[in-house]
């Protein structure tokens, strides 16, 4: 009879026998090395349902958000460099939850926004030079717009747009060659 297959008691009580438990250890390790293995689900992105569709309600709203404190961010708190975070913090949570598919489907070019943000920025600099005016002097206007009244316009929205971009284009760079080399 052989020993290794029969039932000995153990300290807790319990009977298991050292194939049981070798078989244990087999799997506990076959369980680790496919967590090791596939971290990443093959489509990309964790695949979690409630996640991925809370997310997407979600960034319609930080989209928005967004929006409306890069354009009152001239006379409140706020302005490009917040709306762009908060794009940036919208577009990860994307990122996070489908993956490279995500990022592989971006119809904007993350490298063309930076060189593109810092012309508007500079545009608006050098504009008050043109004039005769100091570098980045301020300068404002109103116009009626239909549906939306008397709309303030001012050179430092121009700034804060190229501010926004600037931001997103560098943020987004960044997470997504950092997600590529994982």
């Amino acid at each position: 009879m052989d020993n290794k297959n029969v039932n000995v008691p153990n300290p807790l009580g319990q009977m298991a026998s050292e194939a049981e438990k070798r078989e244990v250890r087999i799997q506990s390790s076959k369980v680790i090395e496919a967590v090791e293995n596939n971290y990443e689900p093959k489509r990309g992105g964790i695949n979690n349902i409630l996640l991925k569709t809370a997310s997407m309600i979600l960034i319609c709203f930080i989209i928005l958000t967004s929006l409306y404190i890069l354009v009152a961010g001239h006379n409140a708190p706020g302005g490009g460099f917040i709306a762009g975070l908060m794009v940036s913090g919208g577009a990860v949570l994307l990122y996070l939850c489908f993956g490279k598919p995500f990022s592989s489907g971006l119809r904007v070019n993350l490298r063309l926004l930076l060189p593109l943000g810092l012309s508007c920025a500079l545009g608006t600099g050098m504009a008050g030079c043109i004039f005769g005016k100091p570098f980045l002097t301020h300068a404002f206007g109103h116009v009626a717009l239909p549906f939306f009244g008397d709309w303030e316009l001012t050179s430092a929205s121009v700034f804060d747009f190229g501010v926004f971009l600037v931001v997103i284009g560098t943020c987004l760079s960044i997470i997504m060659n950092i997600g590529e080399n994982k």
